[in-house]
């Protein structure tokens, strides 16, 4: 089987190369991509950091064309999205029951000729899960929402807790409606106020509150309870200061993100930290979790994934919707490839 992908190199340079996938094997998926979205990931790597060519894009759905011998939970023709990896159930971590911190399971990250963006991609068995009752695009949206669970789940929101969301992007967002679900007292989101449509979204899924951060730092915002016991960060880590100064007494924040050089260093008031008794956790969704529970959220509609897709293009179009989504943060939320 032969197909084309997409590979990707920093600064912006991509190329549309056609290669063989070659006989699945006996544990492996060969799955036509029917739909794959842009993260943050695919950004911050074709800004920064990939040094050689790679194929690139790993929130895919599609439908599987050809299965090995040992798949039995799924069958050809079936619509199916993909985890980017899992955890491997053998190892010290997955046999004390932290297989939430194991990333040695099998992946297709890297594995084969393509990625997401791109006719077809082979993964093994194990990422591999069937959904119904949703577009190919909202279900690729599974994989990031499973990232914003991560983050939510990492910082325990619990109810009645006042919450702010720093970084309005599709896992901020996603991050907020999971808050607003959790029974959250009142939510705050910051944003630029170019935002605009990022904003628009944060107010239907919930905020109560928007924090314009070019006219209002954080640190000086007069917060209801004089700050919020959680934070959730989806934006460069230089914001990571911000968020301490706007939590309250015993708060927790929740990290997510990516930053190469000198911005992935930050600097803050330790004495700060330590009189208020803060917390600062790391969310990392490797392996990916949750799946199940982010295709019927998104299916029931507590979480909207349609409006969540402010653009979609064909698998030619994808520089140009790389491009468009770096300069034009105003309008973009989710960018996904949809393929005929």
């Amino acid at each position: 089987m032969r197909t084309k992908a997409w590979y990707a190199k920093a600064p912006f340079q991509f190329e549309l190369r056609e290669g063989e996938l070659g006989e699945i094997g006996e544990d492996e998926v060969l799955i036509r991509v029917k739909a794959c979205g842009i993260c943050g990931t695919d950004m911050t790597s074709v800004k920064s950091a990939a040094a050689d060519w790679e194929a690139i894009g790993h929130e895919i759905a599609g439908v599987v064309v050809r299965k090995g011998a040992r798949v039995d939970h799924v069958a050809e023709g079936a619509s199916v999205t993909l985890e980017t990896s899992t955890f491997c159930r053998t190892c010290e971590w997955c046999r004390d029951g932290r297989y939430d911190l194991c990333n040695k399971g099998p992946s297709f990250w890297g594995r084969n000729f393509s990625m997401g963006f791109a006719e077809y991609v082979v993964a093994p068995k194990e990422v591999v899960v069937p959904f119904e009752g949703l577009s190919f695009a909202v279900a690729s949206l599974a994989e990031p929402l499973g990232v914003a669970m991560d983050l939510t789940e990492t910082v325990d929101i619990r109810m009645g807790d006042d919450v702010l969301v720093l970084g309005l992007g599709p896992i901020g967002l996603m991050a907020l409606r999971l808050a607003k679900l959790r029974g959250a007292r009142k939510i705050y989101a910051a944003a630029r106020s170019h935002s605009v449509k990022r904003i628009e979204t944060a107010l239907a899924f919930g905020a109560d509150e928007i924090i314009y951060t070019d006219k209002t730092p954080l640190e000086t915002y007069a917060f209801d309870r004089g700050g919020v016991d959680r934070v959730l960060v989806s934006a460069p880590p230089s914001t990571i200061p911000s968020a301490f100064k706007a939590a309250r007494t015993g708060g927790v924040i929740g990290f997510i993100g990516i930053e190469y050089g000198a911005g992935a260093n930050i600097a803050f008031d330790a004495n700060e930290f330590h009189f208020k008794k803060l917390q600062l956790r790391g969310s990392h969704a490797t392996p990916a979790l949750f799946f199940p529970k982010c295709i019927e959220l998104l299916k029931s509609g507590a979480v909207d994934g349609e409006a969540l897709i402010s653009h979609t293009f064909a698998l030619d179009a994808f520089p140009d919707a790389m491009k468009a989504m770096h300069d034009d943060r105003g309008s973009a939320i989710k960018m996904v490839m949809v393929n005929d």
